[in-house]
């Protein structure tokens, strides 16, 4: 095959072309400390980082729904904890008050202090959290609990939880609804501890240690279930938490690996093709033939 002069200069062009490319886009790589910057520069490795990218996004989003669901636990918790503490004063007080040692005077200081623990009970079941209360269902604008006329503590919340999304297809359901705190089964401990504050003022010692005790201990191990899932949801919620760490830290290092370069190794690569491109140019000098209008 006759080679000629012209196609030494285009072969020369073509490969010079090729050379200054591959060193734009070292420096590009180099000035990013990206492997890729634009889809072009190869399809399959940017759908891939793309697709990393995104499940990091997600599993960052679901790390906040766990925070988030884990800070209603432990405040739900604390709540809980403040209400057992009351529930389990008023039945030292209830022992007390069926005392035949006791006389009405002091089992109407009783009934006050009784009266001022069942507060302390609705106060601490109105726990709230960025403004939102915990134990009202979903009705979470509004305080579940109050106090009627006849001083009975009602639930004014709804009959619905909390969800909380936090792993793709995995979700996790927070009891908010505070009427299972206070009812167990037909019973309603906003009624008992009306009733107990009743009879201690109306010195009705055979309530006190009978049928109202054994309703208010139902309750009352009633709540401390409650409180009890409440810890179990709270250690669930906590390994999720790790499992989305371990999870986000192997994605990100995965998304590094694929996305970023490695310095040491791109400089060298791009010193070499710096060194291949010059040697080019000083080759292409020697090879092409001068022209004839070069001896005119």
């Amino acid at each position: 095959m006759r080679v000629t002069n012209n196609t030494l200069t285009g072969n020369y062009l073509r490969n010079l072309s090729r050379n200054l490319e591959k060193m734009q886009t070292y420096q590009n790589q180099l000035s990013t400390g990206k492997e890729v910057s634009k889809p072009s520069d190869n399809p399959m490795l940017v759908s891939k980082i793309m697709n990393l990218d995104t499940t990091i996004k997600e599993n960052e989003q679901y790390k906040s729904s766990i925070a988030s669901a884990m800070d209603w636990t432990n405040t739900a918790d604390g709540a809980m904890e403040s209400v057992t503490d009351a529930l389990q004063r008023i039945r030292e007080l209830m022992v007390q008050g069926a005392s035949g040692t006791l006389d009405d005077s002091d089992r109407s200081s009783i009934a006050v202090e009784v009266k001022e623990l069942t507060k302390q009970v609705s106060d601490s079941l109105n726990a709230k959290i960025d403004g939102r209360y915990i134990f009202a269902g979903q009705k979470t604008t509004e305080p579940p609990f109050s106090m009627n006329a006849d001083g009975v503590m009602v639930y004014k919340g709804d009959g619905n939880n909390i969800s909380r999304e936090i792993a793709p297809n995995l979700g996790v359901t927070i009891p908010s609804d505070g009427s299972q705190i206070t009812t167990a089964g037909s019973s309603d401990l906003g009624v008992i501890l009306s009733d107990i504050a009743k009879a201690l003022e109306n010195g009705d010692i055979a309530s006190l240690s009978g049928g109202l005790l054994s309703s208010f201990d139902k309750n009352f191990d009633n709540a401390v279930l409650f409180r009890s899932k409440m810890g179990a949801i709270y250690n669930r919620l906590e390994a999720a938490g790790q499992r989305n760490e371990a999870q986000n830290l192997g994605l990100t290092e995965l998304l590094s690996k694929n996305s970023d370069i490695d310095i040491a190794e791109k400089m060298m690569e791009y010193s070499t093709m710096s060194s291949v491109y010059e040697a080019s140019l000083s080759s292409g000098a020697k090879i092409l033939q001068k022209s004839l209008l070069d001896y005119l």
